[in-house]
């Protein structure tokens, strides 16, 4: 009798243990997901299944880029001016190592500004894509704009080419270290075997209309899906507000347009079946990610919001940046909790990362 009741005890115990344990956050056995926040002289880290702020990771600047190797282990994030590049550890949430991007030239100082960066999967090397300029007594000489490579363990330039202007934002293809998604004005490959760029899909510069996108809140750290918020102007003159998607595995683009007047978003995700998209500013959308239809149209809980993501799982909306608030809220647009952070935020990323 002792026996069964102590077995009945350990399972409870585990149950409930379970229950608290935020399993929403867990996407398996050794890996944990955590929330970052881009904020101002720092990195805020989250441990979203609490939720609580567990770690400030101290930079130079406001803060811009990030990106993750493929185990999550390692980031990469763009601050001090876009001219920085810092190596976090994310399992100790601290800087591993500094990249200062300007340096001298012959004739004066070279000035390079990142505006889209990524970390390999394998965390060796670092991309971004610069602008830059040479600095001369009473002269500042323009540069081509250029895709760069960094060595990370040596911190030098390795390769670069020669790039189009209006560049912001690179995810590396799922599965594939060797191909990089770069979006601008049109979205390109770079191989990085080959080292060479090509045109992908044009985005301004569409069969069906141009179409503007905000490049500043990439996503698919914890996901298959890179996404944006769209504006399209069509030959009739017609504009539409919408969202567009690159599934990060297989490079087909989807784009959908709402059927509602424009409002401005900053960001957008997609769920991982493709059902429903989500878009966050002064308003906040759920939408029917097959026809466009806004299922739900509520006001942002906490003012102007820039970021929107989602748990590892799908099951949970993360709103952050443009204040100094991180919010938890369900798939139906429910808030659930409201976490102050200790800067305002510019954006959010989550990843799973393994233990």
């Amino acid at each position: 009798m002792m026996k069964k009741v102590i077995a009945v005890l350990s399972i409870w115990l585990t149950l409930l243990m379970f229950s608290f344990s935020g399993a929403h956050t867990t996407t398996a056995q050794g890996y944990t997901e955590r929330v970052f926040v881009t904020g101002y002289g720092e990195l805020t880290v989250i441990d979203p299944a609490i939720p609580k702020v567990i770690a400030s990771v101290k930079v130079k600047g406001p803060t811009r880029d990030l990106s993750f190797t493929e185990d999550g282990t390692k980031a990469l994030l763009l601050a001090n001016g876009r001219t920085t590049l810092y190596v976090i550890d994310t399992l100790q949430n601290k800087v591993m190592d500094e990249i200062n991007l300007t340096g001298r030239t012959d004739q004066g100082m070279l000035d390079r500004r990142v505006w889209g960066s990524a970390i390999s999967p394998d965390g060796s090397k670092a991309y971004a894509f610069v602008t830059q300029g040479e600095k001369r007594t009473n002269i500042f000489k323009a540069l081509p704009s250029k895709i760069i490579e960094i060595d990370l363990q040596t911190k030098k330039v390795t390769r670069d080419l020669e790039a189009p202007y209006g560049i912001h934002a690179m995810v590396f293809k799922k599965n594939d270290p060797h191909t990089l998604f770069v979006w601008g004005y049109d979205l390109y490959t770079l191989d990085t075997k080959q080292w060479q760029l090509k045109e992908k899909e044009g985005i301004k510069n569409g069969k069906d209309g141009s179409t503007n996108v905000l490049l500043l809140f990439p996503r698919g750290d914890n996901s298959k899906f890179n996404s944006f918020p769209t504006v399209t102007t069509y030959p009739d003159g017609t504009v539409k507000e919408g969202m567009s998607w690159t599934n990060l595995e297989t490079g087909e683009v989807k784009k959908k347009d709402f059927d509602k007047e424009p409002v401005g978003m900053f960001s957008a995700i997609i769920d991982p079946d493709e059902r429903y998209g989500y878009s966050i500013m002064n308003h906040w959308y759920k939408v029917d990610a097959k026809t466009g239809h806004v299922i739900k149209d509520v006001k942002a809980p906490t003012g102007t919001i820039y970021g929107i993501n989602m748990s590892t799982d799908g099951k949970k909306i993360y709103l952050g940046g443009g204040g100094n608030d991180f919010i938890i809220a369900d798939t139906d647009l429910n808030v659930e909790k409201i976490l102050k952070t200790p800067t305002d935020g510019m954006d959010i990323k989550v990843k799973a990362i393994r233990n």
